[in-house]
């Protein structure tokens, strides 16, 4: 049987979503009752892809076999998420990006020294972040690598001064995930989806902290240099059950990953948008979503060239169509106006 890909569509939102769910016309996204599907998209993976479309009360006429695997994918669309480090996932949750770092490609320099650091993570919960993600190695594109040492001397200091806060330590390195941990991080962030560091599978199984795989084609130094695919989304679909095979074949819990396709991480323009229009796909692979868009190039790809500062219109509108697809968790630089965007859209969504 060739593989499938199920993605849910055609979507409702408040009153309606729930009345649909009521009368079985539809299907809750993650147990949320406020947001439903009422169709499903299904791709045959071939030479050529074949595309379907069928409403959800009509998946009973579907071929046995294809609707066994349909049917499985769909429970790990409508399964609730269960909480990652204490975290309620029955609300948006958002990741405050800190970055002390000297390099990083919007906030480089700001807050490499402790106090700025230390500041700026309080002003971030206090506007509505529930993480703060502390990276000590700038993944902008072209960015170069630095020694573990050099890392780690960036980033325990500050952990160790804001662990009163959740901490999620964005680093590719294994040595600097575990001492990250020991610090007081709960949650580890890797750019590279472990596939930089050689141990970092290993280490990851062991600490059995939950884990962000971030999908990058290439590593930061080369990866915006003409990144291809078949089929993107497909592509990253693939990836991603290969990691979360790998991770549970070790012992280590699936309701502890957490999925991020990586925009701007080896994708062109058109990549980025397809990845945000259709990241609800993702859902059917049973881990909680992140969406990381914040003053991402492709905003200013698409806006002429904005400089980075200047994304936050385009920002909060990749983070609300996201938020419309299920996804639970953001990565974000600007704290109040993406809590703002998502809480009015969360009231919205509920009438």
């Amino acid at each position: 049987m060739q593989k499938i890909y199920v993605r849910p569509i055609s979507m409702s939102y408040g009153s309606d979503a729930r009345k649909l769910i009521k009368l079985k016309q539809a299907l809750p996204i993650c147990a949320n009752k406020n947001l439903a599907f009422g169709k499903v998209e299904i791709t045959t993976r071939g030479k050529k892809n074949r595309i379907k479309t069928i409403n959800i009360n009509q998946l009973k006429n579907l071929p046995s076999r294809l609707k066994k695997e349909v049917l499985k994918k769909i429970r790990n669309i409508t399964q609730k998420r269960k909480k990652i480090s204490g975290l309620n996932l029955d609300t948006f949750k958002i990741f405050g990006v800190l970055n002390v770092t000297p390099d990083s490609f919007s906030d480089g320099g700001k807050f490499n020294k402790l106090k700025q650091a230390i500041k700026h993570s309080k002003e971030m919960i206090n506007q509505g972040a529930d993480i703060i993600d502390i990276g000590g190695e700038s993944t902008r594109p072209g960015a170069k690598f630095i020694s573990v040492e050099n890392e780690k001397k960036r980033v325990l200091q500050v952990i160790s001064k804001i662990k009163k806060y959740k901490i999620s330590i964005d680093t590719r390195k294994s040595q600097v995930m575990v001492a990250a941990i020991k610090k007081g991080a709960k949650i580890i962030n890797d750019v590279s989806a472990m596939d930089f560091d050689s141990q970092s599978l290993s280490v990851v199984a062991k600490l059995k902290k939950p884990i962000i795989l971030n999908h990058s084609q290439g590593t930061p130094d080369i990866m915006q240099n003409n990144p291809s695919y078949q089929n993107v989304l497909l592509d990253i679909y693939d990836y991603f059950e290969n990691k979360i095979n790998q991770l549970t074949k070790r012992k280590f819990l699936k309701q502890n990953i957490i999925l991020d396709p990586g925009i701007g991480f080896g994708k062109n323009l058109d990549h980025n948008l397809n990845l945000i229009s259709n990241i609800g796909l993702f859902h059917s692979l049973g881990c909680t979503i992140m969406l990381g868009p914040s003053r991402k190039s492709f905003i200013g790809k698409v806006m002429k060239n904005k400089d980075s500062k200047d994304r936050l219109g385009g920002t909060l509108a990749a983070v609300i169509t996201g938020y419309n697809q299920g996804v639970q968790c953001f990565r974000v630089h600007d704290i109040k106006e993406s809590y703002e965007a998502l809480k009015v859209q969360e009231a919205l969504n509920s009438i």
